[in-house]
């Protein structure tokens, strides 16, 4: 067998164990359940929204026009942040379960690389957070298409399957935050209140980037006006980049709006930033656990 088979072979065992184990954790099942829940909620008043009188908001999808990508817009608005709970949540002690268990040690003295136990149970956590997602998100879109008795076109199809693409990335993000919070921790506790903390850190940044962003652009907004990100000073846009959730253009995509500036960024530059935060942040976890003890 080739080294590259081996190491084939190696990432294959360390995503199957771990997406068997996920899957049949009480966390996964409790905050998966969650975001079930909120995104039923959000598809409920999505429709409910169908009934109303409504002008398209600013890089939503048109009610009128895109019925059903207008209500899956809606339950993205009310289940995306709890499918970033979920996939920190997920991967938060990805490595300090197995120290905490004593299996890192056994599982390193075969023949499977720090790398590849690191990418098997990245790909593992976004497989099992990003299957939950998907599976959810086309049961909601056939199930409005037939309630309401609006069929989506092709074109609005292709705009969901991007706009999954994007909270694929999205997630990815938050499940890689994850696995370096586990790097940098040596138990499990340590590794919980590193991912509360910096969720709540990724909030506050994504807020003060928001007011003083505001508060140094001199023209008075109302509530229904969008907020100038490209007036906004540099360490606003700072604050707000931080955020992988400032780069989520998933309700854009189902817009098919491409040039509707977000966080100060085009949209290319908002799905590159996403892409940019995963790979960094990968990277990092696997150059700290390289270098970390095995116990």
């Amino acid at each position: 067998m080739s080294e590259f088979s081996r190491e084939m072979y190696g990432f294959a065992a360390v995503v199957q164990r771990e997406l068997s184990a996920t899957l049949k954790t009480r966390r996964f099942i409790v905050l998966g359940v969650i975001f079930i829940l909120f995104a039923v909620v959000g598809a409920y008043y999505g429709n409910l929204d169908l009934g109303r009188s409504m002008s398209p908001a600013s890089g939503s999808p048109d009610p009128k026009l895109h019925p059903v990508n207008y209500c899956i817009s809606v339950v993205y608005s009310y289940s995306d942040i709890f499918l970033s709970i979920l996939g920190l949540g997920l991967s938060f002690d990805a490595i300090t379960n197995e120290r905490t268990l004593r299996t890192l040690v056994q599982v390193l003295v075969r023949p499977v690389r720090r790398s590849t136990l690191l990418l098997g149970k990245f790909s593992a956590y976004v497989t099992a957070a990003g299957g939950l997602f998907v599976i959810t998100t086309l049961v909601l879109f056939g199930a409005l298409s037939i309630f309401t008795n609006r069929y989506p076109s092709i074109n609005d199809f292709e705009l969901l399957l991007l706009s999954m693409v994007v909270l694929m990335l999205y997630l990815a993000s938050f499940v890689s935050l994850g696995i370096l919070i586990s790097s940098l921790t040596r138990t499990n506790l340590d590794s919980m209140l590193g991912a509360v903390f910096i969720w709540v850190l990724l909030l506050a940044f994504a807020y003060a980037g928001v007011i003083t962003g505001v508060s140094a652009v001199p023209t008075n907004l109302s509530a229904t006006t969008d907020l100038p990100y490209s007036q906004f000073p540099i360490y606003s846009k700072v604050f707000l980049w931080l955020n992988p959730g400032s780069h989520n253009v998933a309700v854009q995509s189902l817009a098919g709006d491409f040039s509707k500036m977000t966080a100060g960024l085009s949209y290319v530059d908002n799905i590159i930033f996403l892409i940019a935060i995963v790979i960094v942040t990968v990277l990092a976890a696997y150059y700290v656990f390289n270098r970390a003890d095995i116990v």
